[in-house]
């Protein structure tokens, strides 16, 4: 039987859900590390773990403005004008210098226009199914920019183009990306895909290529950034699409945002970045080979997050790093595998679950903690990673942090802490972390650990009672 065959029977022989049998998930995980790797196997015995992940309704494709299709030249002082009201003007005297000179740009002023639309008026050249922007392109509120399936929209980086939308871009089936050119006056500009204010992204099947450049966030590659009074015309949805060496996709202020079923390759900075949002959904992505940033990034005030079933591999910098303040996050599912920081780093959340994870062979710890409280880390498989399994930092005084049913091997160490905080254990797998189980604020406790039997509770400080249940339910 081929290696990949005998590792599905495997998984189909596991019981259901396989949480309950911390063994059969050990077992069936180290197999799969000492079969090379394996994410996608990893990721079916993930799904086990969790009791299974909801697959979210696809989200229809929206309705566009009807109304006559305006296409005109225009100036581009007037969208940079209308760009630093709604996300300031950090680094546009850099779009202005790649111009090379020229000040005029396209303009969608009202209507859904596709690209028939910009060749009929000649402001870009057409070559079969390709079509070739030299200057930039913008949407503005009320008119939206429609690709359908086959066409290519290349931007052209030695004339300094990029597509930024006030309105909605909708593709299905299409293709935006950057030239091979290098732009003369600022090597390092390459073309990218701005939403701002009511602007919106649909995108199904699509494809991103060779977007983004470093500095500031609004030109990393895709970015949907909508915080403010303004709302968009509809959420901003990405699924079954490919991004390939785009720096970054960022999305801040979103709410309903939802990225299923997409591949992220080769980003230079984080790959996906979301801040400031709510009621977010990212279910089976596969991030790939990021370079410096995180493969996945959180951060600012975020609530009602659902992080489930989702391949984050081979990145330059942490698997998954929460440094916002978040509340109701659900991590369930995942695997996060060879990444050269931390598994997963969470900041100081509340009300958060952590449930059906595996968290392999990453440079430093498996899954850290920071200042987080009301926690729910249960039926995680954590192995080979080069520092401890579990981290909690900076808990002192914080609600608890529960333990349970988590299987911890092959680690440096198994549990590790500097500022301790309330802990309750259950039923949690050591047997085959070796040698070290318990380590910094953890240590003292090993003892009481292995005469506690299945459950034993580290209070906030010695002397203490377990504080208070937690006041929330995470899902």
């Amino acid at each position: 039987m081929r290696p990949a065959a005998a590792l599905l029977a495997l998984l189909a022989a596991l019981p259901a859900p396989v949480a309950a049998d911390p063994p059969a998930v050990l077992g069936a995980v180290r197999h799969v590390l000492d079969q090379g790797g394996g994410a996608e196997v990893l990721a079916a015995l993930a799904r086990r773990l969790a009791g299974g992940t909801e697959t979210p309704t696809a989200r229809a494709a929206p309705a566009l403005p009807d109304a006559a299709v305006r296409v005109e030249t225009g100036e581009i002082q007037a969208a940079l004008t209308q760009l630093s009201i709604l996300v300031g003007g950090n680094g546009q005297l850099t779009l202005q210098r790649a111009q090379g000179g020229r000040s005029d740009v396209v303009q969608i002023l009202s209507g859904t226009a596709g690209l028939d639309d910009l060749a009929a008026s000649n402001l870009v050249r057409r070559k079969g199914q390709v079509w070739h922007l030299t200057r930039p392109l913008v949407v503005w509120p009320g008119a939206a920019l429609a690709l359908t399936p086959g066409q290519v929209l290349d931007l052209d980086t030695e004339a300094g183009a990029f597509l930024l939308s006030f309105g909605a871009v909708s593709l299905q089936g299409a293709t935006i990306r950057g030239d091979a050119g290098q732009n003369a006056t600022v090597p390092d500009f390459r073309p990218f895909l701005l939403i701002a204010g009511q602007g919106a992204l649909y995108a199904d099947s699509a494809a991103f290529q060779d977007l983004g450049f470093p500095g500031p966030a609004p030109f990393h590659g895709l970015s949907v950034l909508t915080a403010g009074l303004l709302q968009p015309v509809f959420p901003t949805s990405l699924t079954a699409s490919r991004v390939t060496r785009v720096h970054s996709l960022g999305f801040e202020g979103t709410n309903g945002l939802i990225l299923a079923g997409n591949r992220v390759t080769g980003a230079g900075g984080a790959a996906i970045r979301v801040a400031d949002a709510q009621s977010v959904t990212l279910t089976g992505n596969r991030i790939q080979d990021t370079g410096q940033g995180a493969g996945l990034r959180l951060t600012g005030q975020l609530a009602k997050l659902r992080v489930t079933d989702n391949r984050i591999l081979s990145g330059g910098g942490n698997g998954v790093q929460i440094d916002g303040i978040a509340t109701g996050l659900i991590l369930s599912g995942n695997v996060v595998l060879d990444n050269d920081g931390a598994g997963i780093v969470l900041g100081p959340s509340a009300c958060v679950t952590i449930r059906g994870n595996i968290l392999a062979i990453n440079r430093t710890t498996g899954l850290r903690l920071v200042g987080t409280s009301h926690a729910e880390v249960t039926g995680n498989a954590i192995h080979r990673n080069g520092s401890a399994g579990i981290e909690l930092q900076d808990r002192s005084g914080q609600a608890p942090v529960a333990l349970s049913g988590n299987v911890l091997a092959g680690n440096r160490e198994g549990l590790r802490a500097a500022g301790l905080g309330e802990v309750r254990l259950t039923g949690n797998d050591l047997s085959d972390q070796i040698p070290r189980q318990f380590a910094g604020d953890f240590a003292p406790w090993l003892g009481p650990y292995l005469t506690a039997g299945e459950a034993l509770v580290i209070p906030v400080a010695l002397g203490t009672k377990p504080g208070a249940d937690a006041p929330c339910k995470s899902e």
